[in-house]
């Protein structure tokens, strides 16, 4: 019974009163707004804004890159010494490359320092059906020349039509710009065939896709026929003519292989026909995993031109070039040239180079050629040429 009368005592404090409410605020009349005095008399009219018409959208952009297309800008630094007999060369102070120091030798930079190109490329597409490149270059420090400018049609099923100033479709280095090739210069047979800007017209050409198991693509080409070595007829009639057939395999997973026949023919300068065929092949071999940048690039091509007419003469030649990658960012190769197949003792000229070549990014690079060629008449050239290769700016890549 005692504990019976401590239980309301103990469930007082477990249950306290709830705290008791706090008394209602007194209300505060709210103040009158102020009404707005009223208009003069004489006041004009508020404006009717329903009589404005909402802007129209912005129009949308129908084709990519029409208003902003891809610029890049290339230039390539030398620095060097050459020895032509033993003797130390001269330099170009114009910066463009000089003519041989010996005939049937290639062009040469002389000592010193120099620039050997500038470059600057746009690219666009111009609609669904077009696009556009342009390529001015800048050979040295001297004057501006279209190195490329055309447009292509693209919008037939496995053709393209190209109309403008465009490197021939011959063989794989006529098609290669200074800055993409391994080595610094193009080679001997490149030089004394076509000149030292190669086979590089105004032209009409079309590249179709064959429907084989493999990639197989044929160009059909007419120029002016303006190359001054090959043709340069002054004939309203004396077009270039070209044919090109690229054919690539997969040999493996990680090799393929390109195959290359080409051929030009026109009216030359003489009162003849010149005429210059050529094979390329190209092996190509890359590792796997972490040794997939140590790839391995063999690169042979042979040509051979003809030439009727009044200084009627055979001339052929060859150059192999071999390529291998230590990793993403260092290389070594080397290239051999032979000049004067079908020719006499007294006009063959060979030539050894060396090269190595560190590229931080892709977007620069650095070169050390070593070259020695042997000339007709027992003459010797010897050079060491460093490169700065860069580039900013969009730069499309480039052929496989």
């Amino acid at each position: 019974m005692f504990l019976l009368s401590l239980l309301p005592a103990f469930a007082g404090e477990a249950a306290p009163s709830a705290p008791p409410e706090a008394p209602p605020a007194a209300s505060t009349p709210a103040e009158p707004v102020p009404a707005a005095p009223p208009p003069p008399a004489d006041a004009p009219p508020p404006p009717d804004f329903s009589a404005i018409a909402a802007p129209e959208p912005a129009p949308q952009q129908i084709f990519p890159g029409m208003m902003n297309p891809s610029m890049s800008f290339n230039g390539l630094f030398l620095a060097g010494a050459q020895l032509n007999d033993g003797e130390l060369a001269a330099p170009h102070l114009g910066g463009e490359a000089g003519e041989s120091a010996f005939p049937m030798a290639g062009e040469s930079y002389g000592t010193g320092l120099n620039v050997q190109e500038m470059e600057l490329q746009i690219l666009s597409n111009v609609d669904p059906y077009f696009r556009a490149n342009v390529v001015l270059a800048i050979p040295g420090l001297e004057g501006i020349e279209i190195e490329e400018g055309y447009v292509q049609l693209v919008s037939i099923p496995a053709t393209t039509v190209t109309i403008g100033k465009v490197k021939g479709a011959f063989g794989r280095e006529n098609l290669t710009h200074t800055h993409a090739l391994l080595t610094v210069d193009k080679s001997l047979v490149g030089q004394a065939i076509f000149g030292g800007e190669g086979l590089n017209d105004v032209a009409v050409n079309a590249a179709v896709l064959l429907p084989t198991p493999w990639y197989s693509e044929v160009t059909a080409q007419v120029d002016r026929g303006s190359n001054e070595l090959l043709f340069n007829s002054g004939k309203p009639e004396g077009f270039g003519y070209l044919a090109h057939w690229k054919n690539q395999f997969d040999l493996s997973y990680d090799t393929s292989a390109e195959l290359g026949v080409s051929g030009t023919a026109g009216e030359n300068d003489a009162g003849g026909w010149s005429k210059v065929g050529g094979v390329d092949l190209t092996l190509k071999s890359h590792g796997r995993g972490r040794h997939q940048f140590n790839r391995v690039i063999w690169q042979s091509e042979f040509m051979f031109m003809s030439r009727d007419g009044a200084d009627a003469r055979d001339l052929g030649g060859v150059y192999s070039t071999l390529e291998y990658s230590l990793d993403s960012r260092v290389w070594v190769g080397a290239r051999y040239d032979y000049l004067g197949i079908a020719a006499g003792a007294e006009d063959q000229a060979q030539a050894a180079s060396a090269i190595f070549v560190f590229a931080p990014t892709e977007f620069s690079a650095f070169r050390v050629q070593a070259q020695r060629q042997w000339v007709p008449g027992g003459h010797t050239v010897d050079s060491v040429v460093g490169q700065l290769d860069f580039t900013i700016g969009v730069h499309p890549a480039h052929s496989y």
